[in-house]
């Protein structure tokens, strides 16, 4: 079972070990840290891995899968982010504080999606996409504005200081099955640092 958590991780404390899968994939830029991809594999599962190496690299894991010279200042920054995250919250080890930190962005995004949500929702005009705020679901949200293109609403709330974004953020045939292939979607997401003068100016 292979994971693509690039999404969950910066919403939720990912943990394999529940999760039970063979590799999760996620990178660090999205929790507040460097561009750097980030691989995890059970042990059994890289080593049967059919990689392309040079000859003298090694045959161990995980040193069979990477090539050259390693992104030292990327993995250092990587770790500082962690760390970072963890002093978010006091006490305990660090698995337990970054446990209370992320419980705490989760409650505080929830609270500003609902709000987020049922704001756009009251706006004649607007198409919200996805799950409610009371199903299971992270604080991002994509929607369409009827008569002006997602390009032109992210660059009109750019000069509002706000900051989303538009197109096909990559999920190309969900887009085109929407039916909004040509413009594409405008996406607005929540993060830890974001506030409710946020939402109420955005909305």
């Amino acid at each position: 079972v292979f994971v693509d958590a690039v999404h969950y991780a910066p919403h939720r404390l990912v943990d394999v070990r529940t999760l039970g899968c063979d590799f999760l994939a996620c990178s660090s830029y999205k929790f507040y840290g460097p561009h750097l991809g980030i691989l995890y594999g059970r042990k059994d599962r890289l080593q049967s891995l059919e990689v392309a190496k040079l000859a003298p690299a090694p045959d161990s894991v995980p040193e069979r899968l990477e090539t050259g010279t390693q992104n030292h200042e990327g993995i250092a920054a990587a770790k500082a982010t962690v760390e970072w995250l963890a002093s978010l919250a006091e006490g305990g080890t660090r698995r337990e504080r970054l446990a209370r930190a992320f419980e705490a962005f989760h409650e505080r995004e929830s609270a500003l999606f609902g709000r987020l949500w049922d704001g756009l929702g009251a706006i004649r005009g607007v198409t919200r996409f996805g799950p409610p705020p009371t199903r299971p679901r992270t604080g991002t949200l994509s929607v369409t504005i009827r008569g002006v293109t997602p390009e032109a609403a992210a660059t009109q709330l750019g000069e509002e200081g706000l900051f989303v974004s538009h197109g096909d953020f990559y999920a190309t045939t969900v887009v085109e099955r929407l039916g909004f292939s040509r413009d594409g979607l405008l996406r607005i997401g929540l993060s830890c640092y974001s506030t409710q003068d946020e939402v109420d100016r955005l909305l």
